[in-house]
């Protein structure tokens, strides 16, 4: 399950990270740190390109130049530049300067400049985290527009398009995820695989057993799955049929003869699992699995919104509704792997991590507080009073707002170990 978490669910939330990271250097915003995984930092990566003015001299950082420690604006340093043909600077090394005198002299290895650093712009930190889950951008000033390339400082539509970007790309991830699945192949028709037989059971006394792939029962093909089994086996009680298996690879016929039940109806006493039948997959091309892809999306944007209005009228179960933590997710994407690979269909896991994708998007455009819907709503409200909730109000709310967050989710993070939507035991097998 780890391992589904790391390659799965971790690029699913680093992707919308990077949707941020992109619109918040379109708007000019100072993006101060790039982290893959979760602090604590495990290393330094290297430095994206920035700049730095020793008085009025403009002074390109070249990417992954090391920095010194303790350099911020207002320091004296001491830097050898060399100059371009286009008359700019590129900054060759820097270092705190031991006195406050202004100095701009000819070196060997270029130009050398003493003075107060008036601007500062190290580039964006690239790190890699201990945590290997997804990851995180840090933005100057997301609530205080004090610093002019400060997200807050920015004009609301770049605002609102930094905030949403990440969901932006989450949703159009989903769709590219059903796309890739749709054209890996999707089964047509669907067989039956016996996971458990009952003791004592017609299945036990026809030699069935768990893994086998029943294929067809009285010459009748199974192409819809279990409800078709169950349909043939209920209709038959106390009559012999005749069950064609697959069972390792090899093809058996074995008689059994479904015992009655009190209501009439014919039993096997199996617990089963739908399995694709590999003769019939079909491969979608491209515009096919788009358009699919494109109105499953549709529909499960629906879904989502009307699942609090199904749950009042009582057509699901608050069981069926529960939210999921990241173990949930885990355990639901360790599952959807592990048929896949049985299966040898990259479809279940693609599908799973399609809608996982849909609902961090869809999520974190809900207007509640510390999320990016929580912040746009704060400059929907500011576009509507024509003035700004004061940074300190906002940064409160927010703060609160991290704390519920972050109770409630601990809260659905024990029910998750607790009673795990899938049990531990199918993990295991």
């Amino acid at each position: 399950m780890v391992g589904t978490l790391i390659l799965v669910l971790a690029p699913i939330i680093l992707i919308h990270e990077i949707g941020h990271f992109i619109f918040a250097r379109l708007a000019g915003v100072r993006a101060e740190e790039f982290g893959i995984g979760f602090p604590p930092r495990m290393l330094k990566l290297g430095r994206g390109k920035g700049y730095l003015k020793i008085g009025d001299t403009h002074i390109v950082i070249p990417a992954r130049f090391r920095l010194p420690p303790d350099i911020e604006k207002g320091t004296w340093v001491n830097a050898i530049a060399q100059q371009q043909d286009d008359e700019s600077y590129v900054l060759h090394s820097l270092q705190l300067a031991d006195a406050q005198t202004p100095e701009h002299e000819r070196v060997d290895k270029g130009t050398r400049l003493q003075g107060e650093l008036t601007v500062f712009e190290p580039g964006t930190l690239y790190s890699l985290n201990w945590l290997p889950i997804g990851g995180f951008v840090r933005m100057t000033g997301e609530e205080d527009p004090s610093d002019p390339r400060s997200l807050a400082a920015q004009p609301k539509r770049w605002r609102i398009a930094v905030l949403a970007a990440g969901a932006a790309i989450n949703i159009i991830a989903a769709v590219l995820l059903l796309v890739a699945g749709y054209t890996s192949g999707v089964p047509d028709k669907w067989q039956v695989e016996i996971t458990n037989v009952q003791a004592e059971s017609a299945a036990e006394a026809a030699g069935l057993l768990p893994r086998d792939i029943v294929v067809a029962v009285d010459g009748e093909r199974i192409d819809d799955g279990m409800a078709h089994l169950r349909d043939i086996i209920r209709a038959k009680p106390e009559q012999t049929v005749e069950l064609v298996i697959l069972r390792g690879g090899e093809t058996l016929t074995l008689a059994a003869t479904p015992q009655g039940a009190e209501d009439g109806y014919g039993l096997l006493g199996i617990m089963m699992s739908p399995w694709p039948d590999q003769s019939a997959v079909r491969r979608y091309s491209l515009s096919q699995a788009l358009t699919a892809s494109i109105a499953d999306t549709k529909n499960a944007i629906v879904m989502t919104f009307q699942v609090p209005l199904l749950l009042i009228r009582g057509n699901i179960t608050p069981a069926e509704a529960r939210p999921a933590s990241m173990v949930g997710i885990s355990e639901i994407l360790a599952f959807t792997l592990q048929q896949s690979l049985e299966w040898k269909l990259a479809f279940p896991v693609l599908q799973t991590a399609s809608l996982i994708s849909l609902a961090l998007g869809l999520t974190n455009l809900l207007p509640l507080p510390a999320l990016d819907g929580g912040r746009i709503f704060f400059v929907l409200i500011e576009a509507v009073r024509g003035r700004r909730v004061s940074p300190e109000r906002e940064a409160m709310f927010h703060f609160v707002g991290i704390v519920i967050l972050m109770s409630l989710m601990l809260f659905i993070m024990l029910q998750d170990f607790i009673n795990p939507i899938i049990p531990w035991s199918m993990l295991l097998e």
